[in-house]
């Protein structure tokens, strides 16, 4: 019995080591479970909430005071990343008091965002009106861009030869 107690205690320590944000979100409060969905049905009960939301940045201005990123959500992993290759909930407006270098914040980053929900501002994509959730962000992480190769192997087929090589006394092989 204590055995078992003893691996079940390890194994959840072991998950959730891995299962760690960025350090950047280590002292702020956040609430993963609140998605864009929730907040877009119904933003009076989320005002003022903390929320962690991530995706791909569509556009950055610097505004006098505060600098505007515009970001399409996609739902984060266990690590705080958001998973680019599945589908959107929609976009997201992130205000904050900081400067953020947009030659740093470029379009196409992904990034993930702690902030506090303001509210549902109107605004447009392209012709279409679109309500964006507003975030005063708080805490950013930019990720590294992963270059992925795919390699393609072919399966090696060796032909023995039909003799042997009399000094090395090894088969040789005929691709």
């Amino acid at each position: 019995m204590f055995r078992s107690l003893l691996l079940l205690v390890s194994l959840v320590l072991i998950l959730q080591g891995c299962a760690t944000l960025p350090k950047e979100f280590s002292e702020i409060p956040v609430k993963k479970e609140i998605n864009l969905s929730q907040v877009l049905s119904s933003p009076e009960n989320y005002k003022g909430s903390q929320i962690l939301w991530g995706g791909r940045i569509v556009s950055c201005f610097n505004k006098e005071d505060f600098t505007l990123l515009e970001i399409v959500q996609f739902p984060l992993d266990l690590e705080g990343k958001p998973q680019a290759d599945t589908s959107s909930e929609g976009r997201f407006l992130v205000e904050t008091p900081k400067f953020l270098d947009c030659a740093i914040y470029t379009p196409g980053k992904l990034i993930t965002v702690a902030g506090v929900f303001k509210e549902l501002r109107d605004g447009k994509i392209g012709e279409k009106s679109y309500k964006f959730p507003v975030l005063e962000g708080k805490a950013f992480h930019l990720w590294k861009e992963e270059f992925r190769v795919q390699i393609e192997t072919y399966p090696h087929y060796f032909w023995w030869c039909p003799y042997w090589y009399p000094l090395w006394y090894y088969p040789c092989f005929c691709p």
